[in-house]
């Protein structure tokens, strides 16, 4: 079989472009009315379809090759000696002994029966056959959303009815659901102001490094004459190998943990019939850096291949109640029915707030050790449904965060930084004169001569593809610096300011660091985007001293124009089907009070188009445009080739015209150039790399947040409660993989309803009695009958009986005007409108 990188077709031109970027220095605006072919060169483009995003200089197969080879060369112990500064000494620390790392470490250790059962897991499905047990089972399942005392009055409540049973206390069915699932924590000790975690280099202290609070308790050490240390506060972490060999111990869930196995034969036998192209990108296996880890044997049959995602959470809206949340997701489910479900999201570990960690490693650290160690170890996992015992190693494909979190665990600069690209491009960032904010501009202002900013244009073609370069040989540059003026001069040279601790992890079962941090498509299009955008045109960004808002002919959501906007945004409501979800409210009026991702996504990339239109001067609203053509495509989870070389040309044409129309080349306005504009040109070349951005987003941490939150039952103590709640759903989580039948059947028919087949299931309301059909209905039923060879006679009476509901295939239901016209406009979400897709064409019908 040929490698992944040998499947690419040569086509590309990009040699052909100058690599010190395009001349646009005498444009001032662009032509709008220029068509896609008269805008660009179609052989200019890469191909998705062959992989092509690599194919600009330097070679980036070469510099791979090279990188991996360096990074797997890197002695961290050595770089220990020559690191200088105790930040970069402190992380050095984490990496090493994740290097180190073992089951069986101080401070690491499971439970000895966990730990036995880790090592040696039952070789048969889990059956509960104690009728007392099941029962105790079902109860605490039935009770989980309320508290301890409601389990233990509906226990008097059976055992007054049937005084002869035994049913369990709330204590005991705690101890054995924790025994029969094989999920225990890991709780570690950690600073009373979330300063730092005790473990690792921190294991041994008694008081906090930062903030000088003492860790145990003083009043019981001192009442014990020190012999009794009880921490002032913990925090939990669920190990993922417990909760991996769960899913695979049961045969149905076992054969949808096979996936990944099947889908990727079927990937690679499609490689090999379409030339090594391939026609569209549907999961994270398209990827080429999936595709190459198999070629090259990091990932075999079996391994479970897992996404880290980690994010802060406000419990309460007004109270100080932040916490961070990381969790697992398993890539080995298919994404269209399960890999997303909530019983299948891995909960990682709760941080408890209110204050942001100061050295967030230390708090990744137990969960990092424990998927260190059984990477290196390798994980025994028995398939109940090839009845055989098999040894995995989990591989990290990818590690997601929205753009602060991010920062903390990738170890570099951040947006703000010269070199602030999150996927680590050549792109070096612009400040203004007298600044130290860098932005993301491409284009060089006029009179514009700033130390290290005064480059060339940039043409965004020839860094689209060009991420993750020479990290490793920079990073090693950033370690060396012989003192701390040194460092920071690096620091501003590579953007990086640290060593990540996931390079800690085995190099063989990871994506190399840093290509397994990849952008949030969530962040991105739902919030920062929207952002920038409504502060353009409402004229409410930032205006330099030297520039005049009265200039600026794109900000005209303002006064009457801005509450009529915002009504025409609300009054679309009725007319969005409740499978939308949440519709988006009146801007003018909720911008600020809590508006939403969903909404935001809604509002600019479903409805903007139309409700900008004769708003936004036409050169802005065809600009905005182009934006959201782009962005529908890259927000599909299935994305064919042709469509995804099509939104990588628009996008970059966006962002160029972006700069040209808005910023005009003056430096009081790079500011407009956030660094949510110039990770967008990363997004198609991404998709190519690791599948479409739906795959990785952060829609499902933040629904997992959301979820978790909703359970806290003490808020007089949330970061406890929360933690007890994240324990417990990853128990119960790992019990209903092994045993499915403990969870209520899901799409199981309302009464009255009837299956159509095919998907299509009629649900009431129905009619009574059937009533007489009209006249064009009776005609369009005629001819189906006809097509159908059933023939109706003229002299029929068609009478029907109206249903009220349809359930079509994509799992939406549609209504009928019969019941939706009886109510008023302001009550109704219509579901009438039905996209049918024909041979050639489609049609919308009502």
């Amino acid at each position: 079989m040929n490698t992944p990188d040998d499947l690419l077709s040569v086509g590309g031109t990009a040699a052909d472009a100058d690599p010190s970027g395009v001349d646009l220095s005498s444009q001032r605006s662009i032509n709008l009315d220029a068509s896609r072919e008269d805008e660009e060169d179609e052989d200019f483009l890469p191909d998705p379809g062959s992989q092509q995003f690599d194919d600009v200089e330097p070679p980036q197969d070469a510099q791979r090759v090279d990188e991996e080879l360096l990074q797997s060369g890197l002695d961290f112990e050595e770089l220990c000696d020559l690191a200088e500064t105790d930040d970069i000494k402190l992380a050095l620390s984490f990496i090493t002994l994740l290097q180190n790392a073992s089951l069986e470490d101080d401070g690491m250790r499971l439970d000895p029966d966990i730990y036995d059962r880790l090592l040696h897991p039952p070789q048969e499905e889990l059956d509960l056959d104690d009728p007392d047990l099941r029962l105790a089972l079902d109860l605490f399942l039935a009770v989980g959303n309320s508290s301890q005392e409601t389990y233990t009055s509906v226990r008097k409540a059976i055992r007054r009815r049937y005084p002869e049973e035994d049913v369990l206390t709330y204590d005991q069915i705690k101890r054995r659901v924790a025994q029969l699932s094989g999920v225990v924590p890991l709780v570690h000790d950690m600073c009373v102001k979330t300063c730092v975690a005790y473990v690792g280099p921190f294991r041994d202290l008694d008081t906090c490094p930062y903030c000088g609070e003492l860790r145990y308790d003083p009043i019981k050490l001192a009442a014990s004459d020190g012999k009794t240390k009880v921490a002032r506060r913990e925090f939990h972490t669920m190990p993922i190998g417990p909760q991996l060999q769960a899913l695979w111990r049961n045969k149905d869930s076992a054969q949808r943990m096979r996936y990944r196995d099947i889908r990727t034969e079927e990937i690679l036998k499609e490689l090999g019939q379409n030339d090594g192209n391939i026609p569209s990108y549907y999961d994270f296996f398209h990827g080429s850096e999936y595709l190459q880890a198999v070629e090259d044997g990091r990932i075999k049959e079996g391994d479970p291949v897992l996404m880290f995602s980690i994010d802060g959470a406000q419990l309460y809206q007004n109270k100080a109640s932040d916490c961070w949340i990381y969790i697992w997701v398993v890539f080995n489910h298919d994404p269209a029915s399960g890999r997303y479900i909530k019983k299948n999201i891995l909960v990682g570990a709760i941080i408890p707030g209110p204050n942001k960690p100061k050295i967030l490693e230390s708090f990744l650290f137990p969960g990092l050790h424990h998927l260190a160690a059984i990477q290196k170890q390798g994980l025994p996992i028995w398939d109940a449904s090839h009845k055989q015992l098999f040894t995995s190693h989990p591989f990290l494909a990818l590690a997601t965060a929205d753009g602060p979190a991010m920062a903390s665990i990738n170890g570099l600069v951040g947006h703000q930084g010269r070199n602030g690209c999150r996927l680590y491009c050549p792109l070096k960032g612009r400040r203004k004169p007298g600044g130290s904010q860098y932005y993301p501009a491409l284009l060089k202002p006029i009179n514009y001569e700033v130390d290290g900013c005064s480059h060339a244009d940039i043409d965004p073609f020839t860094i689209g593809s060009r991420t993750f370069e020479n990290y490793e040989t920079n990073l090693k540059y950033l370690i060396e610096s012989p003192n701390d003026t040194q460092y920071k001069k690096r620091r501003l040279e590579t953007g990086i300011v640290k060593p990540g601790i996931f390079l800690g992890l085995p190099n063989r079962h990871i994506l190399t660091i840093p290509r397994c941090f990849g952008y949030d498509i969530m962040h991105l299009v739902s919030l920062n985007i929207p952002d920038l955008l409504i502060s353009l045109w409402r004229g409410t960004i930032d205006c330099d001293k030297d520039d005049d808002r009265s200039t600026w002919s794109w900000a005209v959501l303002r006064g009457n124009i801005w509450t009529t906007h915002g009504q025409a945004v609300a009054s679309i409501t009725p007319y969005l089907p409740g499978s939308f979800d949440r519709p988006p409210r009146n801007p003018a009026e909720k911008l600020n009070s809590g508006y939403k991702a969903w909404e935001f996504l809604m509002y600019i990339f479903g409805l903007g188009p139309g409700l900008f239109y004769n708003i936004l001067p036409q050169p802005f609203w065809r600009n905005f445009c182009k934006l959201v053509f782009g962005v529908r495509i890259l927000h599909q989870y299935e994305i064919c080739a042709d469509s995804l070389r099509d939104a990588y040309a628009t996008i970059l044409d966006f962002v160029v015209e972006f700069e040209l129309i808005y910023c005009e080349r003056r430096a009081s306005r790079i500011h407009f150039v956030r660094p949510c504009i110039h990770t967008i040109i990363h997004a198609a070349p991404e998709v190519a790399r690791a599948g479409p951005g739906m795959i990785a987003s952060q829609w499902t941490m933040e629904r997992v947040i959301g979820d978790l939150g909703s359970e806290i039952r003490q808020p007089s103590n949330p970061f406890v409660n929360l933690s007890q709640r994240a324990v417990r759903r990853c128990q119960v989580n790992a019990l209903k993989a092994m045993i499915p039948d403990l969870e209520e059947p899901t799409n199981v028919l309302p009464r009255g309803a009837q299956d159509l087949g095919g998907g299509y299931v009629l649900l009431k309301a129905r009619q009574k009695n059937a009533t007489r059909m009209c006249e064009h209905e009776a005609v369009a039923l005629r001819a189906y009958c006809l097509e159908q060879d059933h023939d109706l006679p003229d002299s029929c009476d068609l009478r029907v009986l109206r249903w009220a509901r349809l359930r079509v295939p994509t799992g939406q239901v549609a209504r009928s005007l019969w019941k939706e016209s009886l109510k008023a406009i302001n009550q109704v979400r219509m579901a009438r409108n039905v996209k049918v897709m024909l041979t050639i064409y489609c049609l919308f019908v009502n």
